[in-house]
């Protein structure tokens, strides 16, 4: 099979989670592809490390030279995805075409198609407050299209499986669920010591604390962390709260509240790189996410294979990949939440048990396993033809 495999998100220069997990999976991938070819599409040289396998795969497809304002309106979305992926899709004869669900797809060439969804957060009942209206028009649009048009779908985690299902009417039969993995050489609980103390100065953290990742955005909970934080410092708790990610949309709120709180209790951090993100983690007294609607909740799943205990929701894929080795909290109850802190950074047998099970937990999450059946879907999807 010949397979074009759209990576743009990925490649992009500050990528939001679902570029992060694409980079793992184009990876994979390209390791297990066998005898088929792949072309990796993207607008520009990589700027992120990928295998050899898969450099020696990708396609840089430029942008039209000219013309793009007009073509924007014509094709009611970035040209590059709607154009320029079409005319390469007649020129490669793809079998199978493969991209994020919730990014324009091409108007012509392409016939099977395999779209990953990563969440539905932009539906659910809590949208109008997380996102800004143009977001939410932008991705019902191309979600649904992308829905409906695809030959099979990837869910990132059961529950995003069962709300395709659900929303749209689709057959249980068309939608595969391949879970994020997590890079174990990256995210591990035997990091040196001295480049973890190194890492926390170069972030002047100096003093125990819990952790948070993400990009800041309405459905992070960040005001009810903050002020569970507030709550378990009243009452004890010795770790200040680090946020660190990207700043989103609608971020005001959440960094007025990180403000408020005092650095003892909160502090901001910014995104963090590449090399020093696992360090990070490694030295986390506990991570914690709150998060709401979350497809998956890939901070957490690298936290447990850092040898960190957890605090997560109890809902949404944050419940489903956490399972038992961490604690679940009522991620609207800042008292349990609260509890949950003192718990975690306190008691040492508890520590150690959520330790172990967190890292039996992160052993069954492979990116090997994530493309085995992403390969499923697409071999699904070139057999309709």
């Amino acid at each position: 099979m010949r397979i074009g495999i759209n990576i743009r998100s990925a490649n992009l220069g500050i990528p939001d989670g679902h570029g992060e997990s694409m980079r793992g999976l184009i990876s994979a991938l390209a390791e297990t592809s066998s005898n088929h070819k792949l072309d990796l599409l993207s607008d520009a040289k990589l700027r992120f490390d990928l295998s050899p396998s898969a450099t020696s795969q990708l396609r840089v497809l430029r942008p039209f030279p000219a013309g793009n304002r007009l073509l924007q309106r014509l094709l009611v979305a970035d040209p590059w995805y709607r154009g320029r992926v079409a005319a390469e899709a007649l020129w490669r004869r793809w079998d199978v075409y493969v991209q994020s669900a919730h990014e324009p797809p091409p108007v012509f060439g392409v016939r099977a198609r395999v779209a990953i969804v990563h969440d539905l957060a932009f539906i659910h009942p809590q949208a109008a407050v997380n996102f800004d209206p143009a977001t939410i028009n932008t991705l019902d649009r191309w979600t649904a299209h992308n829905v409906h048009a695809a030959t099979a779908l990837v869910a990132v985690s059961n529950t995003v499986a069962q709300n395709i299902i659900h929303t749209y009417g689709i057959p249980p039969t068309t939608v595969i669920t391949a879970h994020h993995g997590v890079d174990h050489t990256r995210f591990h609980p035997n990091h040196d010591k001295a480049a973890v103390a190194a890492c926390r100065e170069r972030h002047k953290i100096n003093c125990d604390y819990v952790l948070f990742v993400g990009t800041v955005q309405p459905r992070k909970n960040l005001p009810c962390l903050v002020e569970a934080t507030e709550k378990a410092r009243v009452r004890g708790l010795g770790a200040t709260l680090i946020v660190a990610g990207a700043d989103g949309w609608r971020s005001t709120q959440s960094f007025e509240s990180i403000e408020r709180s005092g650095s003892e209790v909160a502090r901001y951090i910014g995104q963090v790189g590449v090399k020093d993100l696992p360090l990070l983690i490694a030295g986390a007294r506990a991570f914690v996410s709150v998060a709401r609607d979350e497809g998956f909740g890939m901070p957490a799943l690298e936290a447990m294979a850092s040898g960190v205990p957890v605090i997560v929701a109890n809902e949404a894929g944050l419940a489903e990949v956490v399972d038992d080795a961490g604690l679940m909290v009522n991620p609207s109850d800042t008292g349990a939440i609260a509890d949950a802190l003192l718990r975690i950074t306190e008691d040492e047998t508890l520590r150690a048990d959520m330790i172990v099970r967190g890292l039996e937990r992160a052993r069954e999450f492979t990116w090997k396993a994530a493309a085995g059946n992403v390969w499923v879907a697409i071999e699904q999807a070139c057999a309709s033809f």
